[in-house]
């Protein structure tokens, strides 16, 4: 694992890159039991080695970077290396690694990566609801880094946090329970462990119907605004079943079916979220507008199978390798890396405090690295708003206000050794 070194914020020197331009292809699928045989999905009508013939053509024609998958079989990661060796580097491609194996269920997640282009720095599991209970399936969180020399040498690199879930099945409310405290855990979480230096994304079978679902209010409106997720193609609705959604529906790839479900394109189940940061392109990565896409859906293949007359979406073998391989269909999206490396000082120093912005009716703070100062907000006209002490510590901090009237106030820390963060707020 190569070592990251990352320089003190208040450094005097200053360290210049070079640009990096290059694009990500990010993808996230359910593979529909794979290696994983009972009584409905067989060898038969689910088998694995076609399966991965499939994978193959899949991947040939998406080129992903980054490939989340849910439904690989817990068999303590055999069926996850077979994935890679007989489907991922295959067709002349031996880029791709994958993280370690997790496992809480008979169906696992797993990431695997362009080891060209992304290594994987650590990774973590979330296993448990609030209320202590074990979620019906841990979620993966993968922390990757951009492999760029130029800026590993400067003790500096673009980093993207993945989250990946596959959440409780089926309609009905207990199951939506379900689901609401998983999305509930990982949020906790991502705030508990918000770094400003990263990107992140959250992708995954979601299995929600609409976006009434708290499961899915909590991660688009959670309370700290400032690590909220956003769907790039901001389609809220009742997906379930209706024809408006046809287009970005993600399952199923067929009518009728025994390990496959049926009922034809009708549900949006399949999500890539993003943080807010990469859909503003703040932190060396963003997310190229238009490129969102649940691939082999043309729109007009509503609750019927994909692979029925007049899908041109893509070349044929592979709409035959989707409608094969899985009831679910893949979706992609692509992020751009394109940053001209600021000095370390600099960089570091922007990202030292967070804070939300633009802020409603409360203001959500905290100090990237633990140190103690003081926390001052003046409105316009130079009055103080409010002064706080901050104790040497990376929680965040909250502060109702909702009294404040609506424009700008600028923001100053103070740390103990005199050097000064300045932000310019906008209150809504």
């Amino acid at each position: 694992m190569r070592k990251i070194t990352i320089l003190a914020v208040f450094a005097t020197v200053f360290t210049f890159g070079q640009n990096v331009n290059d694009t990500l292809v990010y993808m996230q699928y359910n593979l529909l039991n794979y290696r994983n045989i009972n009584n409905f999905c067989t060898a038969s009508n689910n088998n694995p080695s076609d399966k991965e013939g499939y994978m193959n053509t899949i991947v040939g024609y998406i080129k992903p970077d980054i490939i989340a998958v849910n439904e690989i079989v817990g068999d303590g990661g055999t069926a996850a290396k077979r994935l890679l060796d007989n489907a991922l580097n295959a067709a002349g491609r031996n880029y791709y690694k994958q993280s370690n194996y997790t496992g809480n269920s008979s169906l696992t997640n797993m990431l695997y990566y362009n080891k060209n282009k992304l290594a994987l720095h650590r990774q973590d599991q979330i296993d448990r609801a609030l209320n202590g209970t074990t979620l019906v399936r841990l979620i993966d969180v993968y922390e990757l880094y951009y492999v760029d020399q130029s800026e590993l040498d400067a003790g500096d690199t673009t980093w993207l946090v993945c989250y990946v879930a596959h959440l409780k099945a089926s309609s009905g409310s207990a199951n939506e329970t379900q689901r609401a405290n998983a999305t509930e855990a990982v949020m906790k979480y991502h705030e508990d462990n918000y770094d400003a230096s990263r990107n992140y994304v959250f992708s995954g079978d979601f299995n929600m119907y609409t976006s009434n679902e708290q499961g899915f209010i909590n991660m688009l409106g959670y309370s700290n605004r400032a690590v909220r997720f956003k769907d790039p193609i901001n389609k809220p609705g009742s997906w379930n079943n209706s024809g408006g959604y046809s287009s970005i529906h993600t399952q199923s790839t067929r009518s009728s079916g025994s390990c496959h479900s049926g009922g034809g394109l009708d549900d949006r189940f399949d999500f890539i979220l993003c943080g807010q940061e990469l859909l503003d392109n703040k932190r060396g990565m963003g997310y190229v507008v238009g490129s969102y896409v649940a691939v082999g859906n043309d729109g007009q293949h509503f609750n019927g199978n994909i692979t029925d007359a007049g899908n041109t979406s893509v070349p044929t073998s592979v709409l035959n390798a989707l409608y094969n391989m899985s009831d679910h269909l893949p979706v992609s999206m692509k992020i751009t890396t394109n940053r001209t490396m600021a000095s370390i000082t600099e960089k570091l120093a922007n990202n030292y405090l967070v804070m939300t912005n633009p802020v409603e009716n409360q203001l959500h703070w905290k100090m990237q690295l633990p140190v103690a100062g003081t926390l001052c907000v003046m409105d316009l006209q130079g009055k103080e708003v409010f002064t706080e002490q901050v104790k040497s510590s990376s929680e965040w901090y909250t502060r109702d206000v909702s009294s404040w009237l609506n424009g700008v106030y600028y923001a100053s820390f103070t740390a103990a050794n005199g050097q000064v963060i300045r932000r310019k707020l906008m209150k809504m």
